[in-house]
């Protein structure tokens, strides 16, 4: 169906542009022919000026030959005309009487074809020039005129068609791209490099589909917030009460009665009790973003404290953790201890999760440009491409069971202590997650 569509549009426009050429072309045909009009009688009332002022000055007798001389030499028909109303030479009275009327000094056409001049010798004698009316070369009839506007039309109209292509087929397929264009941002249409009107239009509606789609996934995350805010504050309730009973009870078992295996089943269930309210203060976290409290903090020292935390949950996983990180001089930073601890613990557990098999989860750090970069990477299949796109969009998740919101928390978080987090592929394999926090001054 575009096709039809195009080739109607472009045949309008040829046909609105070949009607404009041909009026104008035919305008100024007339108002050429009208000049040339004008400027043949010019010429023939210079002549016949000319000659009447030679017979006055050599006061040459007004006879039938000097006439027919005359005449013969400029290609004309002169005739004198006395006081008496006497013709020389004569002429039949049908033909000379509209000649005897005639006004003097003005060029006239007393018959269809003819022009005719009347000018004064002296007080008794007039010169009168009679000729045929010249053809004219500009008129429409004329051959080669007509020839040539023939020609012009054509080249007119088929300039008119390629105006139209260049015009009506960047629109077609520019047209034709809309279709779902407004449901993704990765779809730029190819006239945006244009540096015309269409360039314009297309770089609009790009700009306009940009704005369509983040003001469609800003409401979509309203939406998808004011849920969660419901669900949080109904979980938080209800598990945060159960929590504090299985951590006080915990804490009251006095360790110093129970054999080995006992105690490390303690401080498993205390552990895991710790995770359960970090997750919990997760959700709450979306729900309600507080700004962080911020204090002066020893990194090394708060990373410390999340691996020895999870080193339990990673041994019964088979993964070994590796600190790289230095010994923390120089890495030391404002932040909040709870919210960054949140933040490693969930890449850490990320990280563990990933090698359901065991195997080996190193972290690291190092300092550029006053600023602290931590790496966690383990050694499993590493992200997909669909991860490094969208990995820390909220609910987004490739892992079973996954809810999507770790490592959107964990964004939100650093980026409220002014930092970054970025996903990547290791080039030895595996994942890693960069996290770019700001050394205090």
């Amino acid at each position: 169906m575009h096709p039809p569509a195009r080739q109607r549009l472009a045949t309008r426009f040829v046909v609105v542009f070949a009607a404009f050429v041909a009026a104008g072309s035919l305008l100024l045909l007339a108002l050429f022919q009208q000049q040339q009009e004008l400027e043949q009688e010019r010429v023939f009332s210079a002549l016949a000026r000319a000659d009447a002022d030679f017979v006055r000055r050599l006061n040459l007798p007004r006879s039938e030959k000097l006439a027919a001389d005359l005449g013969q030499l400029l290609g004309m028909q002169i005739h004198f005309l006395d006081a008496r109303g006497r013709l020389e030479p004569a002429l039949a009275e049908k033909e000379a009487a509209p000649l005897k009327t005639l006004e003097e000094g003005r060029v006239q056409e007393p018959a269809a074809g003819w022009q005719v001049l009347k000018l004064g010798l002296d007080e008794r004698h007039s010169m009168i020039f009679l000729r045929r009316t010249p053809e004219m070369t500009l008129s429409l009839w004329h051959p080669a005129t007509r020839n040539a506007l023939l020609v012009f039309w054509g080249l007119s109209a088929a300039l008119g068609w390629v105006i139209a292509g260049q015009v009506v087929r960047p629109v077609a397929r520019l047209t034709r791209g809309l279709t779902g264009f407004f449901e993704s941002r990765e779809r730029v249409p190819a006239e945006t490099v244009r540096g015309d009107e269409i360039g314009a239009l297309a770089r609009a509606l790009t700009q306009a589909r940009d704005d369509l789609v983040g003001e469609r996934q800003r409401r979509e995350q309203s939406e998808r917030m004011a849920l969660l805010g419901r669900v949080a504050t109904g979980l938080a309730h209800e598990i945060k009460n159960p929590l504090a009973s299985i951590q006080l009870h915990a804490q009251l078992v006095d360790a110093g009665a129970l054999d080995a295996q006992s105690v490390q089943s303690l401080e498993h269930v205390q552990a895991e009790a710790r995770v359960i309210e970090g997750l919990v203060n997760q959700w709450l976290y979306l729900t309600r973003p507080q700004p962080p409290r911020m204090e002066l903090l020893d990194l090394e020292s708060v990373l410390r404290e999340v691996l020895a935390a999870l080193r339990p949950q990673a041994d019964h996983a088979g993964v070994r953790l590796v600190n790289h990180a230095g010994s923390g001089a120089g890495l030391m930073l404002k932040g909040d201890r709870a919210r960054l601890q949140q933040v490693f613990r969930n890449l850490v557990l990320n990280g563990i999760q990933a090698m359901p098999q065991g195997g080996l989860l190193e972290v690291g750090s190092k300092v550029l440009e006053g600023r602290c970069v931590l790496g966690f990477r383990d050694h499993g299949p590493g992200f997909s491409k669909d991860a490094l796109d969208h990995g820390a969009e909220l609910f987004f998740s490739e892992k079973e069971g996954g809810m999507g919101v770790g490592l959107n928390v964990a964004q939100e978080i650093i980026s409220a202590h002014g930092g970054g987090l970025m996903l990547k592929n290791h080039p030895e394999g595996g994942a890693l997650v960069e996290v770019s926090l700001p050394l205090a001054s």
